[in-house]
């Protein structure tokens, strides 16, 4: 019992300490469509999320490109997303605020060059920061690991103390740029993950090698536990592109 209290001690304290709330929208777009939808939303849209970050309500924007974009054309899975860092849940709370300037910022109506008729939002989902490496590095590829554990604790606390340090000393070799963890907020479920980690890389080759079963590093894996905290292991692991980054999370 002292055990399991020690562990949701440090789960709290981690997400108390970490402020940032991450929003991420998931968009699938046909494939005749993506290079309209991507030109709209890097030339005209992104001026409106970098209004919001040089007025305070937003920290900052990520958009990525779902490997297989436009190779794949399944209707039922996301070809990209917008990845939105708050500084706290007050400012998600207001992100209205980022929207309602958008004909002043664009200067035309922003009707004109909507996305919404060249794409559907498939989900939105909202997780709190439990840690990351910082400063965050220059990077073109993420693998975003989506888990359930049965002991979020015991994830939690392996990801703190065996995992971070592992990448920390690993970061700016072999292309690894950066790591990071986050725990579900909304929506929540049974069949919902609660967790998701992120790996950046500089390079595609270094991506796909993390995601490579063949590749993983057994001096690591000997210490880890995750065959207890997690038995079903990740239970969806996505390689995305970065098209587009603004702001600052640190």
């Amino acid at each position: 019992m002292k055990k399991l209290f020690s562990l949701f001690t440090l789960l709290f304290t981690s997400l108390l300490f970490s402020q940032n709330v991450v929003e991420i929208h998931y968009r699938h777009v046909p494939s005749e469509h993506i290079a309209e939808f991507e030109a709209k939303e890097m030339n005209h849209w992104s001026k409106v999320k970098q209004n919001a970050i040089d007025k305070g309500n937003l920290l900052a924007t990520a958009f990525f490109r779902v490997a297989d974009a436009g190779i794949l054309n399944d209707e039922e899975m996301p070809t990209h997303a917008f990845v939105l860092v708050y500084k706290d849940f007050e400012q998600l709370a207001n992100s209205n605020t980022i929207w309602a300037s958008a004909e002043e910022v664009l200067g035309m109506n922003p009707n004109y060059i909507s996305t919404n008729e060249i794409s559907s939002t498939m989900m939105i989902q909202r997780y709190k920061l439990i840690d990351e490496l910082s400063p965050l590095r220059d990077f073109k590829y993420a693998v975003w690991n989506y888990a359930k554990p049965k002991d979020l604790g015991g994830f939690v606390n392996e990801n703190l103390k065996l995992w971070k340090p592992y990448f920390e000393k690993k970061v700016g070799k072999n292309g690894l740029a950066g790591w990071g963890i986050l725990a579900r907020v909304y929506p929540q479920g049974m069949n919902e993950s609660s967790i998701l980690s992120y790996d950046h890389y500089t390079n595609l080759a270094s991506a796909m090698k993390a995601l490579s079963p063949m590749d993983y590093d057994q001096s690591i894996l000997s210490k880890s536990k995750m065959s207890e905290y997690n038995p079903n292991g990740f239970r969806y692991r996505v390689l995305l592109e970065l098209l587009q980054f603004q702001g600052s999370v640190n």
